[in-house]
């Protein structure tokens, strides 16, 4: 289990593709780096993916299987990504660990200003959203929240400033695809 509290945010620098996955390329944040090698399970915009190689500042992730239920085959060159590294046996992870099993993606329908940060609303697919409730806890891209309205299948997440400053939260706007982890389905 992870925490669901992003530790950094890294700048995609490399992707290359073949026919059924992709390698990415990651810059992590100055503080994390030497936190990694190679075989390190880690969530990268929430998803568990395996460091497999490192190059200088750049550490490598082989995406296969979670391309068709992620944002990953979207993604491009400087797009940044949200960072966690699995915690060490034995810390306690809380409420609201994250998996990092994606589910799917769903649509940022709206983002909307207030004094404590800023809410978005988010487009969750019919067949994720069913079980959900307002007060259940969901990872968006690596995020752990819990939901503080819903309307059908749109729910709204209130994020605080503070996490503009080490998650990609600024690169959000509407119709932006993210990744969807739901914690309810014990």
């Amino acid at each position: 289990m992870f925490r669901g509290i992003v530790q950094g945010r890294g700048v995609i620098r490399a992707i290359s593709k073949s026919e059924d996955s992709q390698r990415h390329g990651i810059v992590f944040p100055e503080g994390m780096l030497q936190l990694v090698d190679v075989d390190t399970v880690m969530l990268v915009n929430g998803c568990s993916l395996t460091v497999v190689r490192i190059l200088g500042d750049m550490v490598y992730f082989d995406i296969d299987q979670a391309l068709g239920t992620t944002t990953f085959d979207g993604l491009k060159e400087g797009d940044q990504v949200n960072l966690e590294i699995h915690p060490k046996f034995g810390e306690v992870v809380g409420r609201g660990g994250l998996t990092g099993n994606i589910k799917g993606t769903a649509l940022v329908t709206a983002i909307e200003e207030n004094d404590a940060g800023f809410s978005v609303l988010i487009d969750i697919p019919k067949g994720l959203a069913e079980n959900l409730t307002v007060q259940d806890d969901i990872g968006i891209d690596g995020i752990s929240l819990p939901i503080t309205d819903m309307s059908d299948s749109i729910i709204t997440l209130n994020y605080s400033r503070d996490l503009l400053a080490n998650t990609n939260i600024a690169s959000l706007a509407k119709d932006v695809k993210v990744n969807v982890e739901i914690l309810n389905e014990w």
